[in-house]
């Protein structure tokens, strides 16, 4: 069996290859480019999936104890749905922006120390169903994000009236608007259950403890600016520009949340 790191190494080096060569082809379209990426891409997929599963293998329990853990799980999210729209719809502007979304989040990773870092609290089904949910909620977050930033660039494209490649490779508004809003109701449901479990899991094994933790008054705000968020784009649609940046500010607040605030928790280190 391959060491961890060697599976690491070899995962994070085809990834930076497929991103280089997705920009190489969102600049000047070329198919062998194109489908040169898109192997290298399933390949990092595969060796990402088998680090996971050495890891379960080796330890015998599910490899989400670590911040490091949950940050290759949220990328392994985003990479299994963008190469499955991409399998169906061919969106490569998606492909790339979510390609490098990863592997920023990877890059993070890798040069932090929340390998070192392992979860304390008391473990079990309901904790690892828990952060299965959030990290799921937080890769429809990314999408929705993803699909606001597209957005943007498809909306100035138009105002400026300059119908380059990136205009007819980009999906029309109306579809960027139904993508986006339908990755907001599915990452605010996840969001919701994830929080009821973690409620009934805190309050089972820490007591009314658990309601101290900075991370679950920081997740209290971020569910509701995504939820003001969604009642403002059902009502008033995507048609507004401070629609689309307020989507963009509460993924900031998510990655804020993510990343600095669970810093300073006690049950959800760097989670």
């Amino acid at each position: 069996m391959l060491p961890a790191r060697a599976l690491f190494d070899g995962f994070v080096s085809m990834y930076a290859v497929s991103l280089v060569l997705l920009f190489v082809d969102s600049v000047q379209p070329r198919r062998a480019v194109n489908r040169t990426a898109l192997v290298l891409l399933f390949a990092s997929f595969c060796l990402e999936t088998t680090f996971f599963l050495r890891q379960l293998w080796l330890k015998g329990t599910e490899p989400l104890y670590t911040p490091f853990d949950v940050v290759l799980l949220l990328v392994w999210c985003i990479l299994l749905v963008a190469l499955v729209v991409n399998a169906f719809f061919r969106a490569h502007v998606l492909l790339f922006l979510a390609n490098l979304l990863g592997f920023l989040i990877v890059a993070f990773a890798a040069f932090s120390n929340s390998a070192s870092r392992t979860y304390t609290a008391p473990r079990g089904d309901l904790l690892a169903l828990h952060i299965v949910l959030a990290v799921a909620s937080y890769g429809a977050f990314s999408f929705a994000f993803l699909f606001s930033v597209m957005y943007l660039l498809q909306e100035r494209i138009l105002r400026s009236k300059r119908w380059g490649q990136w205009f007819f490779r980009l999906p029309a508004l109306h579809k960027l608007d139904l993508n986006a809003t339908r990755s907001l109701i599915l990452g605010f449901g996840l969001l919701m259950v994830a929080m009821i479990l973690g409620v009934v899991w805190g309050k089972l094994t820490t007591g009314w403890r658990f309601f101290t933790d900075p991370k679950v008054w920081g997740t209290g705000v971020v569910a509701l600016m995504y939820a003001v968020l969604l009642t403002l784009r059902l009502r008033l649609g995507w048609g507004q520009s401070r629609l689309v940046w307020y989507s963009i500010v509460c993924f900031i607040g998510l990655l804020i949340n993510f990343v600095v605030i669970s810093n300073f928790s006690i049950y959800h280190r760097g989670l």
